[in-house]
């Protein structure tokens, strides 16, 4: 549709170098205009002459990337209306909130080298829509890489207070929106290893692919801690975030949800619904090559196929879910990586003593107790009561301390699990102690 004629004598585009302001002159008239407006007019200034500028080109311009779709063209619109009020009818629409060009006379009426410094301006907004930290002062990039990975590594070899503290004093180092958003990722995942659960950090209106990938690792990871009777409602946010992940076609994070996911599901008793997330979360982590993410799935595939096998020795062979944490535990003693939990041996540990084969859950017990000492992760330490609790009190006479330090253990196992809000977690260990003290 045509907005009307632009038979004008005279029509100058005047952009600034800067790319700060653009001015427009038509039959005596002038128009300065700003902000979003600027980059509206040089992309209808250097597209082809008769062509419409669409609005998913608009949208991909720096000042407008963090506009919804529907936002970009009712303000462009607004716009439009804007510059025709003001001048003269120079610039049509094909559809008024998704297609606009200049009129051809106008267009015809702008000098090549106009149109080509319109170019240069808009090419080096195309740079800077690809760049995210560029405000943040170099000094202090390089000071919060710095403590940030320290803290990383601090966690992974177990020491999670200390890096806990180096990272509060990273995030005091830049307000940026991103380094914030991935500064409250790191804090929350290593929150959840100190001895009482890291709260959630706020949630943020997320404005960018980029955001909404840190918002998302952040869900996830305080759904994997949250109590019990959150994890209904935690599994549909989830399920809410990742549908957004596959639309930006963020593959690593939409492992990573998967993965938290699948460990919802199980603990509700949505097996299959379970096997369905880890299988996706195991395939996607592959792809990314991230080792730490691969060894983390792989404890929990081996968890969940576990659970299956509880209830139907026949769906899978021991070998399938003792492969699985025998690769966290294989990734974690050759690349000395994920220090910061010992659930497989723990695992193992529970595994083992079920089938009656005490001696191999001592064994590995011991070598879970090796990485507690130094991780003393909350929920490391739950379990490993259980199973401490457990193995006492199943190889010692009922009137020997041995015995009373296992029921001991049970007790301290059901109580941490209560506090943690993991309350399916504490009535089987209750269900356990009963057993064994009522016998």
């Amino acid at each position: 549709m045509r907005n009307g004629n632009a038979s004008l004598a005279t029509f100058e585009v005047v952009p600034h170098p800067s790319g700060n302001t653009i001015c427009l002159t038509s039959a005596g008239q002038r128009l300065t205009l700003r902000g979003k407006a600027v980059e509206f007019v040089l992309a209808l200034t250097t597209t082809a002459r008769g062509h419409f500028l669409t609005r998913d080109e608009l949208h991909r311009l720096h000042a407008w990337k963090m506009m919804s779709s529907g936002s970009v063209g009712k303000q462009a619109a607004r716009i439009t209306d804007n510059i025709n009020g003001r001048l003269s009818p120079i610039i049509e629409w094909g559809m008024k909130t998704g297609n606009w060009r200049l009129d051809p006379a106008v267009h015809d009426a702008i000098p090549e080298p106009t149109r080509e410094q319109c170019r240069s301006i808009l090419s080096r907004s195309d740079w800077k829509a690809i760049l995210r930290f560029d405000v943040v002062p170099a000094q202090s990039a390089a000071r919060w890489m710095q403590l940030c990975g320290s803290a990383l590594a601090d966690m992974t070899e177990g020491k999670a207070f200390v890096g806990y503290q180096k990272l509060r004093q990273a995030i005091e180092l830049s307000d940026h929106e991103g380094i914030a958003a991935i500064s409250d990722v790191l804090a929350t995942r290593i929150g959840q290893a100190l001895p009482r659960a890291h709260l959630p950090v706020p949630s943020i209106p997320a404005t960018s692919a980029f955001l909404e990938a840190a918002e998302a690792r952040r869900m996830a990871a305080y759904a994997r801690l949250s109590p019990s009777d959150e994890w209904e409602r935690q599994f549909d946010l989830l399920h809410r975030r990742l549908l957004r992940m596959v639309q930006s076609g963020d593959t690593a994070t939409q492992a990573i949800l998967f993965n938290a996911m699948a460990i919802l599901a199980r603990r509700l008793g949505r097996m299959e619904h379970a096997l369905d997330c880890i299988r996706e979360a195991a395939a996607l982590a592959i792809f990314s090559g991230d080792i730490v993410l691969i060894q983390n799935i792989s404890f929990n595939f081996g968890n969940i196929i576990t659970g299956i096998a509880r209830e139907d020795p026949t769906v899978f062979p021991p070998d399938t879910y003792l492969g699985l944490l025998q690769l966290d535990i294989e990734l974690r003693e050759r690349l000395q990586i994920g220090k910061d939990s010992a659930q497989a041996e723990l695992l193992c540990a529970y595994l083992y003593h079920e089938q009656g084969k005490f001696d191999d859950a001592q064994r590995f017990l011991a070598k879970a107790d090796v990485i507690i000492a130094q991780s003393r992760q909350a929920l490391d330490l739950a379990l490993r009561d259980r199973v401490f609790g457990l193995l006492a009190c199943d190889t010692s006479a009922r009137s020997s301390p041995a015995f009373a330090e296992g029921l001991a253990a049970l007790r301290k196992s059901v109580d941490s699990y209560r506090e943690h809000g993991n309350l399916i977690a504490a009535e089987e260990v209750n269900r356990d102690l009963l057993k064994r003290a009522t016998v």
